[in-house]
């Protein structure tokens, strides 16, 4: 996980300020849960199989210092398939199932959920609601504006947060950040934003009921572009 290991050198101030935005985002995201969406078989293992290989898949990570390391976030794509909430209680969980497996510390989660998960994930989110005021309900418009370029600039956004706050923190000095960080970390923004573009197109097309930021009837079957935006949410793929 990024950001695991630092949990001692946070100086008090940036401690606090971590735990009090983790624990507020991730308590409110619990009481923002549809427990009648879970009900559905389909849907909870959409959403457990999507947590479970990205659990799997942040175990596999380079790194070049304590705290410093690169993998797939997978955040911006599980945002668009299923909410914010669902993103990060799903990420949180993952996250201390690889804690308990020797992966990581319990008490670095709030830290790295904040880069992996909050940041990346909420501006993509953010990205998602502007682009339904900003861009024509088009397909494609959703495909790139949303996934690619949504996931693209949520990792160039943690990227930069991150290396701000340890700059800020102290934990390492801004000249090493800026030669051996923060240039490779942007280097993951285009995998980041083609592998969810993909992934997305392809559910899109194939299974749109497993993608809650996707709806047939503003992107696809609209009569009025000026009155999409207007449409109600089809309650469930039936409709």
């Amino acid at each position: 996980m990024l950001l695991q290991g630092l949990t001692s050198g946070w100086p008090t101030l940036a401690w606090i300020g971590i735990q009090v935005v983790f624990w507020a985002l991730f308590i409110g995201s619990i009481f923002r849960l549809d427990l009648n969406h879970l009900k559905h078989f389909a849907d909870t293992s959409a959403w457990a199989t999507s947590i479970l290989f990205f659990t799997l898949l942040w175990r596999l990570s380079a790194g070049i210092e304590p705290g410093l390391s690169f993998h797939i976030f997978g955040s911006a794509l599980l945002t668009l398939l299923f909410g914010f909430p669902y993103m990060l209680v799903g990420g949180v969980l993952g996250m201390i199932a690889n804690a308990l497996s020797g992966v990581g510390s319990i008490v670095d989660i709030p830290a790295s959920a904040l880069a992996v998960l909050i940041i990346p994930g909420g501006t993509t989110f953010l990205v998602w609601k502007l682009s339904l005021r900003i861009l024509p309900p088009n397909f494609f418009a959703y495909v790139w504006g949303c996934g690619f370029f949504g996931a693209t600039i949520g990792i160039a956004v943690s990227a930069t947060a991150i290396t701000t706050l340890l700059w800020l923190s102290g934990l390492y000095p801004l000249d090493y950040l800026l030669d051996f960080y923060y240039p490779f970390a942007l280097m993951q923004t285009f995998p980041e934003g083609f592998i969810t573009g993909t992934v997305l197109a392809l559910l899109v097309v194939y299974k749109p009921e497993w993608v809650a930021t996707f709806r047939d009837e503003f992107y696809l079957n609209h009569k009025n572009p000026g009155d999409a935006h207007h449409l109600p949410k089809r309650e469930s793929s039936d409709d």
